[in-house]
């Protein structure tokens, strides 16, 4: 479990996605980078900051990097999160939590298509 897996944020991404996949990848690795350009550096520190407030994760390091390629400037940002020892416990919560408004929520639309 000693590599460092890594998410790419995408353009399109959204905080909640993030912390998704990134708690995800988390359950087979101990440390991840999630890395994003400028345009989508927000969601990614709001994701990153989330996960931290809620204690799955501590940050190790953050760090920006800087590319010329063909002329034109790549701007980076990498958030290197580790996961805390609750980690396994809060996921396992989570999981369980939003299983269930999943199963509730299928039940309200088999409701809803019988009317």
């Amino acid at each position: 479990m000693s590599e460092i897996k890594e998410y790419i944020v995408s353009d399109f991404d959204h905080p909640p996605k993030v912390m998704y996949l990134v708690k995800e990848i988390l359950v087979s690795s101990d440390k991840i980078n999630i890395i994003s350009h400028t345009n989508s550096s927000t969601v990614a520190t709001r994701a990153a900051e989330s996960l931290v407030r809620f204690g799955y994760v501590t940050y190790e390091n953050i760090q920006t990097k800087t590319e010329i390629k063909n002329d034109r400037r790549s701007i980076k940002l990498i958030i290197t999160l580790k996961k805390t020892s609750n980690f396994d416990k809060l996921y396992k919560e989570n999981e369980k939590e939003r299983k269930e408004k999943q199963a509730e929520r299928e039940k309200d639309e088999k409701k809803e298509t019988k009317k």
